[in-house]
């Protein structure tokens, strides 16, 4: 195929110290900081963590187990394919040499360590945001063309997080990040219809991001292999079933969505699901939104991003159209494939009009980049 301008729709970074730096001082007696336990076999390496209000995270045993490669003084970090310069993004060239060997010219750059609440006090959050927000905005200023990030939103502070969506977009951010839930609420909440509406009007797509936004699921499981495979994924799809079939669309019509690292197979199954259940509800006479959620994938801007390595791509591109799914690499999390552009290309099971629509066409369009 010709050359394809590749553009990465979600990477991350492993947030160093750094993020910290500008958070609000009134904070500054509580401001993160690591943790490094010996490295004992249960902890499979993961032995570091970040101390926030008496708690550390992540919780790689136990009950409500969590996983993520911050802080970078765990020992799995200097094991990874990327130097600690280029995961916490503390040397930029080095971040954009191992995008070279991945074959790919921009990233959008999403935060690792609010994967999981961080903490129950709304306005500290909201603070912990803002500050890895300002840090973000920093960073990718020094190589503006390459790196494209999304900036985390407070949305249990709703005023707050008003202020921060235009904040964000000043200091350039590309998307807004949010999670499946809002802890055990859905994003159908009318108390977040303010945050929509201004997200609609400044045209900031919003990014719902695979994460263990749900307290409850999260302790529902005491293994990493649990957690990662329901408690981080199935807020996704429940983001998905709030935004669509909790009338979101239907009252803001113009928003762009995406749904990111949860792949894209599922897709299918759940959009079936809800036009089952569609008929069967309005046949019974209960409230239900305008349109079945087949409607919406037709009409209104929503993408997914897909993993290299799915089985059914092509099926699911003919389901949801080839114009709205695109490539992430995931750089640099455990799971990152340094090859994920190249297993887009040698494919076989996809015509080059699609590998480029997945690789870079897609991802440009809906980020306007």
């Amino acid at each position: 195929m010709g050359r394809v301008r590749v553009v990465d729709a979600d990477s991350h970074v492993e947030e160093p110290l750094e993020a910290w730096e500008h958070l609000d001082p009134r904070y500054e007696a509580r401001k993160p900081f690591p943790l490094t336990a010996e490295n004992r076999p249960f902890l499979c390496n993961l032995n570091a963590f970040w101390y926030i209000d008496g708690r550390v995270y992540p919780k790689p045993v136990g009950q409500g187990a969590t996983v993520y490669g911050t802080p970078l003084t765990q020992a799995r970090a200097a094991r990874k394919a990327f130097s600690l310069g280029s995961q916490g993004l503390t040397d930029v060239q080095a971040r954009l040499a191992d995008m070279d060997k991945a074959g790919e010219d921009v990233q959008v750059i999403f935060p690792t360590v609010f994967l999981e609440p961080l903490t129950e006090d709304a306005a500290f959050e909201a603070a912990l945001m803002a500050s890895y927000n300002t840090w973000m905005a920093e960073v990718c200023k020094q190589r503006p063309d390459r790196l494209k990030w999304a900036a985390v939103m407070p949305l249990r502070t709703m005023p707050r997080a008003i202020e921060e969506l235009r904040r964000a977009r000043e200091l350039g951010a590309v998307a807004a990040a949010l999670y499946g839930t809002v802890g055990e609420a859905l994003l159908d909440l009318p108390d977040l219809d303010p945050f929509y509406a201004e997200a609609e009007q400044l045209g900031l797509p919003l990014c719902v991001h695979t994460g263990w936004s749900h307290p409850g699921i999260t302790r529902s499981f005491t293994s990493l292999y649990g957690s990662l495979v329901a408690g981080f994924t199935l807020p996704v799809l429940m983001g998905f079933f709030a935004l669509l079939g909790g009338g979101v669309l239907d009252r803001f019509p113009r928003l762009r969505l995406a749904f990111l690292e949860a792949g894209v197979e599922w897709v299918p199954y759940v959009v079936q699901r809800m036009d089952h259940y569609f008929h069967s509800e309005r046949a019974n006479g209960r409230p239900i939104p305008r349109r079945t959620a087949s409607e919406y994938l037709r009409e209104c801007e929503i993408y997914f991003t897909c993993e290299a390595e799915e089985r059914h791509l092509p099926q699911v591109l003919a389901f949801v159209g080839e114009g709205r799914v695109m490539i992430s690499a995931d750089m640099p999390h455990a799971e990152a494939r340094g090859g994920a552009v190249g297993e887009i290309q040698e494919r076989t099971d996809l015509s080059e009009r699609q590998k480029a629509l997945i690789l870079g066409e897609n991802a440009s369009r809906f980020y306007r980049i």
